[in-house]
Parts: structure tokens; sequence; C-alpha cells
């Protein structure tokens, strides 16, 4: 026993020394991001381990999952010092003064071409970075490597020096109801103007309706477009590609490749003119436009959509996603997102490693970068912060079918089994009426409900019977039919096999006569539930771009070049996109997932701004009139009267004062020579 406690007594003594031994074995990370930019949720991560065994661990977050990983990896304590900032250039400035550094950074693209130019970063082993790679969009890579900084004298590529993280486009966030209500417009009418054109922003009819970004480049890309949209115009039409009898500009079929390789190029010159003639053009617009605009914003206008203080704002297609889902849930508000019918800007968000990071570091921000290209991190990373990954594969692809394909809808894949039913916040968080705020009580709904639609089996109270209240209580319409057995490549009704079509049709039958019950049953109690829509037809979306030889699949039993979405993988189902009719013109209107992945054809109409290089004095300095004078015409004219009047008052104040004083002292001279003449008597 003695001997027993005489152990223990020396393990307790050498275990703080042992633990301060593994301590300083430990590496260290250092990574400097954008605020509110990584996954901050548990999730599950599968992996091989040395044996070819598959681990399956659960992680707190992905710093922390990394940590962990890494550490069982290498066999010694792994820890990750993670800093933000809030904007590039305040980034950027303080790295410039050399006393911070980083073993890895992400900026945007621009930003990175600045720190290639100023040698301040080393090229990235691919080879160690295996996940990127093999899951990484081969077309936004490919549009990476398109972009170069001078190095010594030799243009270098992008991609050799960042690893792709997140991407997006800038576009116009707006919600119909409110301008329409505040302007007296057609909510279609402000679809329309909003898909169509750039210039619609600076048309008097839309005045002080919309904010606009407080940021140099974004604001000047919006310039841009408005500047130099006829000759964009004309440069479509001339090249071909489009249809520029439609208000969309649509792509023709088969020219994607053309419109890439040669309008896509047009394009990008326009969009990176930043010489001093074309800078006071792009001034003259923005300083038009700022008289228009309700105002300028840092990064409030997201919040302010979801709230109602603005109707329109300048956003980034994350943001945009993050407002019109608040607004759909919290709200009420329906928000839209748009890119016109013109192009726009794409963005990339990249790491990228310091010059300063050693050998041994380096290695360990490639092992980040890798663990962060896995598509299950990616998909991690997605669901907490909102925006696009680079990366693509199975877990991507099934995230994105959860949240946009309506083919998920139908079969009910949210649910997987009781638990996951009953805290699932995603279809049952209920939210306040009037204030829009989340509710702590969820529905209630009883086990034979649960399993009904855990299985996609009827909802009623007998075979081909339906309780009105019950399929309105859900208060989503694909309750209605047993799609058990269903698949994404087929599905499956009352235990028939059937075309996605078919299914359509099958399912507005059954949603007919399900109105029928609604409706006796209204007639009957006075009730005033609503009836089910009808489907009538799904568009669809190409991602070609994103997912194409990333997925684990047979491809023999598929067709790539098929646009049915059970044929090819690549093809999704939306039911979001809306077609506005106006004087014989179309556009269309997209949400959510529009925002989030544009379509494979509009790629070639989106362009990438890059870095101003020698000219970046001139756009400073437009960017400093513009943001000078914030007042409009009228309170400037009136300033200036004020100014001079106030001026005017001071000077003839000062000359006043200076005569009073020279009088008062030519009295006091004079009293003085009378009081001494009165004294000499």
């Amino acid at each position: 026993m003695k001997k027993n406690a005489k152990t223990l007594l020396f393990a307790a003594i050498l275990m703080p020394l042992l633990a301060g031994c593994a301590e300083e074995d430990a590496i260290i990370l250092k990574a400097l991001n954008c605020e509110d930019y990584i996954g901050e949720d548990a999730f599950e991560f599968t992996y091989e381990d040395e044996h070819g065994e598959e681990i399956t661990v659960s992680y707190d977050d992905v710093i922390s999952g990394f940590e962990k990983y890494e550490s069982k990896k290498l066999g010694r304590t792994v820890h990750v010092i993670y800093d933000n900032y809030d904007t590039n250039e305040t980034m950027l400035s303080s790295l410039r003064t050399g006393k911070t550094s980083y073993d890895l950074i992400c900026a945007s693209d621009y930003t990175i071409q600045k720190m290639m130019t100023m040698g301040i970063l080393q090229k990235i082993d691919l080879e160690r970075v295996p996940n990127y790679a093999a899951y990484c969009s081969p077309t936004l890579r490919g549009i990476m490597e398109d972009i170069t900084a001078p190095i010594d004298g030799k243009e270098e590529k992008l991609s050799d020096y960042s690893i792709g993280y997140m991407w997006g486009t800038l576009g116009i966030l707006f919600n119909p109801a409110k301008v329409a209500s505040e302007k007296g417009l057609e909510e279609d009418e402000i679809k329309f103007d909003m898909a169509s054109s750039w210039t619609n922003l600076w048309d008097e009819k839309y005045r002080s309706m919309m904010s606009i970004k407080d940021s140099m480049r974004d604001t000047y890309s919006v310039g841009i477009m408005k500047e130099f949209d006829a000759e964009i115009r004309d440069l479509m039409a001339a090249s071909g590609c489009f249809d520029m009898e439609d208000a969309s500009l649509p792509l023709l079929p088969d020219m994607h490749d053309k419109a890439s390789a040669d309008y896509n190029v047009a394009l990008t010159e326009i969009f990176n003119r930043c010489d001093k003639e074309s800078v006071e053009k792009v001034k003259k617009q923005l300083l038009a436009l700022k008289d228009i605009v309700f105002g300028f914003e840092v990064d409030s206008g997201k919040d302010d959509m979801v709230k109602g203080l603005v109707g329109m704002n300048l956003a980034w297609s994350g943001d945009a996603v993050y407002s019109m889902d608040r607004g759909d849930n919290e709200s009420g508000n329906t928000i839209y997102y748009s890119v016109p019918s013109t192009g726009g800007n794409i963005w990339f968000d990249s790491w990228c490693i310091p010059a300063t990071s050693d050998a041994e570091h380096k290695a360990l921000a490639e092992d980040f970068l890798d663990f962060i290209s896995d598509p299950q991190v990616a998909a991690a990373n997605m669901e907490t912060i909102g925006y696009t990954s680079f990366i693509a594969g199975d877990a991507i692809h099934d995230l994105i079918r959860l949240w946009f394909d309506p083919r998920s809808y139908a079969m009910f894949v949210y649910v997987e089994d009781e638990e996951d039913w009953e805290n699932s916040d995603f279809l049952y968080q209920e939210y306040d009426e009037e204030t829009g705020e989340p509710l702590d009580t969820d529905h209630e709904y009883d086990e034979a409900h649960d399993a009904a639609y855990q299985t996609g089996i009827d909802l009623g109270d007998g075979e081909g019977e339906y309780n009105a209240s019950n399929i309105n209580e859900f208060d989503f319409a694909e309750g209605i039919l047993d799609m058990a057995g269903s698949t994404f490549d087929q599905p499956v009704v009352y235990g028939k096999p059937m075309t996605w079509d078919e299914y359509i049709v099958t399912y507005d039958a059954k949603a007919e006569e399900v109105n029928k019950v609604i409706t006796a049953h209204n007639k009957a109690t006075g009730d005033s539930l609503e009836e089910l829509e009808f489907i009538e037809g799904w568009d669809i979306r190409n991602l070609t771009y994103m997912f194409e030889g990333s997925l684990t699949l047979d491809e023999s039993a598929y067709d790539f070049d098929s646009e049915d979405p059970a044929l090819n993988p690549y093809i999704f189902y939306t039911d979001e996109i809306e077609e506005i009719e106006i004087e014989g013109q179309t556009v269309q209107c997209a949400r959510q997932f529009g925002a989030q992945y544009p379509d494979h054809n509009d790629l070639p109409k989106l362009a990438v701004m890059r870095d101003y290089g020698s000219n970046n004095e001139y756009v400073l300095a437009m960017w400093s009139e513009v943001k000078s004078n914030n007042l409009p015409m009228p309170a400037v004219i009136i300033f200036a009267i004020l100014l001079v009047v106030a001026a005017a008052f001071i000077i003839g104040w000062v000359i006043l004062k200076k005569y009073r004083h020279s009088f008062q002292v030519a009295r006091r001279k004079e009293t003085s020579a009378e009081l001494e003449a009165k004294a000499k008597k």
C-alpha cells in the first residue's frame, strides 16, 4: 500500500513535467483571416487511418478539428493561433510594418497580387495539398491561373501562390415589395430593372432606395459597368455568342467556350480600366449615383435589408444569401439578388503562405490547406458562413441538393431519424409574427406524423383520404404522396417508378384532389386554409463548372451531355426562378440558389477585377473626391453661400475690431496728452 502511495506521489510529480515536455514539443500555426469566415459549428469527419481503416470523429469546429487531426497525424501537439482582421487594406498595412508575422493568410485576389509583387509570399507545394487538386472546381482554378503578378520582373500565376477558399459575385440585393410600396411602382417593374441593367440604379425613380458599399473597388466596378454599358453591349453583339433580342442576354447554345475565350477577355479589359481618363469618367458616374442613393455602408447593408431600412443594396453574394434567409425566416421580407444581364464582378478569397514562414511551419500550413480542402470540412465552412467554397465533391453536392433541389423536399431527405427530426430548426423553428424573433417553442407533431414524414408515407387519416387541417398544418406541399424508395435519379410514387416529369404531373393531380378537400372543409367550417400550390414545372441550373470530375460515382451510369438532372448529376432542378416579362422582353429573377451558384452559362459574363498597379493613385484620388462631398448639390450651394456670408461677417468683424482698437489707442494717447498738458500748468 505504501509502495502504491509512493508510486502515485511520484506520478503526480512527474506528470506536469511530462506535460511540460509535450508542450515544449508543440508546434504553433499562426493564421490570419477575415472576421466570421470559418466554420464554428460541430461536424463529423471521416478519414482513413494508417491501416486504411475508416475513422469517423466529431469535431467542435474547423480550427480545433484541425488541431486534433494534425496532432494525431504528427504525434505531437499542434496549436493554431487564429487572428482576424477587418479589411484587406488594414491587414496589408499591418503586415508592412513587420510587427506581426503569420504562417497563413486568407486575403482577396487583388491583395494577394499586391503581396506577390511586394515579394512577401512563397509558392505553395500543391503536391502537399492533394484534396485541393482533387476537389477544387477546375473552372475556378483556371480563372485563378489567368491572374498574374510581377515578381522580380517575371509574371507569376496567382494559383502558384494561393489556394482558393471562397468565391462569389457582386450584385444587387433588393426588396421589390418595399420599393414598390414606397415609390408607387409595380414589383415586376423593379425585378425587371434589377435583372436587366446596372444603369437602372441611376434612374431617378429609385432615389434614396439604395445603399452602396463604402468600398472603393466594389463601387468603382459598378461605375465601370455604367460608364461602358454601351460598349459592353456592342461587344456582346459582335461576339455572336449572345441572344441580343432577349433582355437577359442569354448565351446561345454551344457558345460557352467561345464566349469564355474571346468575349470574356474583352470584358475583363473593360472591367480593369483604371487609366486617368477612364477614372475621370467613372468618377462622374459615381458622383451622380451618390446623389441618387440613400448612402454608404461598410457591413450593415445585409442587416438593413432584413429590417427594411433600405430597399436595395450593393451586396456580395454570400451576404445576399444571409439576407434572403433571414428575410424569409424572420421578417417576412422576400428579398432578391441579381447580377444584371451584362454581367459583373467575380471575386476570390484565397489562402497564401508568407515568405517568413520556415520549412516546418510551411509544411504545417500546407497540411491545414489540405484539411480545409476536404469536401467534408468545406461543407462545414459553408454551413457556418454561407459563402460558396472553391471545393466541390460529394459532401458539397449533397449539401447543395439539401439546400436547394426541390427533389429533396419531395423525398424529405432533411430527416433521417427521429432525433434529427425533433431537433431540426430548418423546418420547425417558429418566429414571432410581429417582432420576427425566433420562439423557443416548436410545432408539436405526434409519432404517426413523424413516421409519415420521415419515410415519405402518405399524410392523412386513411388510404387516399386527407384531413385538410393536418395537410395545411405543415405549411408545405410535399406531404401528399408516398415517396418511399425514391432517389434523385428516379422518384417512386406509391411504389411505382417514374421520371421526375411524371412525378410533377402526378403531384399536381393529387394536389388538385387535396384542394377539393380543403375547399369543402373551408366551406363547411368557415376556415380559410390555403390550397396547395401546383408545381407545373421546375427549371434547371447547370453547375458543371463546379462539380465536373469531383464526384464519387459510376460515370458509365450517367450522360454528362444531358440537361436532365436525373441523367446528369451536374444539373440541378430549381423552383426559385421567376420569369418577368415587360413589353415583350423577358428576364429571370432568382434568389438564394442563383446567388450561391451562377449558372454555367453565366460565367463568361463575369470578370475579375485585378490590382490597379501603378494606376492606384488615380483611383484613390477619385474615391477621395467621391467620398469627401457627402451633401447633395442644393445643400452644397446653400452651404457655400453660408460660408461666403460667414466669411464676410468675420472679415467685417476683424476690420471693425481693428478700427475700434486703433480708435481706442488714439483716444488714450489724446487723453494722456491732455492730462500731461494740465499737469504742466
